[in-house]
Formats: C-alpha cells, structure tokens, sequence
C-alpha cells in the first residue's frame, strides 16, 4: 500500500538500505495476482535528475523499479450485518508525484513507496541532512 507523509517516510528510511526521493516518470501495470484481495504488480520509473538519495547509493543503471501491493477487493463489514459490504480504495503510484522509495536486500524490488508533497521532501532531506544527488554513481 502507497504510505503517505515524512512521518512515514522518516520511520522507514533508517531501516532501509537503499531510500531516495524523487518523482515518478512512468508507471506500467503488471499482471495481478489471483489472490483475493489480489497483488497488483507495478513497474516504476524516476526522474533521475531529480533524485536524492537519502541512504545507500543508487546507480544510473537503476532504472525499472518493482512494486507490489494488496490491490482493491470487497471488505465485508463483519461488525455490521447490516451495513453489508464495502469496496476497498487504493491508492497506486502515479505518474507526476513524489514520492520515497525504500529498498531493502533486492535492489530492483521497493519495500516502501510513500508519497510526500515538495515541502514534506525538502523537510525530510533538510532533517537527514543530505544534498542533492550530484554524486550519482555510473
């Protein structure tokens, strides 16, 4: 599930080996799974000239990111009866916002993607005390 907010984004950064910010250039859906709920599957792409890292280092090679997350399915209301069932909303990346992308042992795989607004992103750069990522490996 996309986390929203620094607060979310400042907890899973530290326990992350790879996390930067920057935004999302293009979002190709994948197959789901045919669970239920079911996994949604997603290919992210980042603006590399935009990109901070915040933790580890992330190369110019790194360009497909994968995604996944428990995708929309029907909740039952089990306090209720008769309120009966609701459908779950999900919020899935988009194209044009920022987010943090926390990576753990699988450098293509995001553990984490948390959408922040541009002052929540110069804050959490700001409270890490990092600078832009001039130093970008090749």
């Amino acid at each position: 599930m996309v986390l929203h907010g620094k607060d979310k984004a400042l907890e899973q950064i530290p326990k992350s080996s790879i996390a930067f910010i920057s935004k999302i250039t293009h979002v190709q859906r994948g197959v789901s799974s045919v669970t239920m709920p079911p996994r949604d599957y997603y290919t992210l792409q980042f603006d590399h000239k935009d990109l901070r890292t915040l933790r580890g280092r992330v190369y110019d090679t790194m360009i497909d990111f994968e995604y996944s997350q428990v995708g929309e399915g029907i909740i039952p209301a089990t306090n209720d009866i008769h309120r009966g069932i609701r459908k779950s909303q999900i919020q899935i990346p988009t194209t044009g916002h920022i987010y943090v992308a926390c990576l753990n042992d699988n450098t293509k795989q995001i553990n984490y993607l948390i959408e922040v607004n541009r002052f929540e992103a110069d804050d959490i750069v700001k409270r890490l005390n990092i600078t832009t990522n001039a130093n970008l490996k090749k």
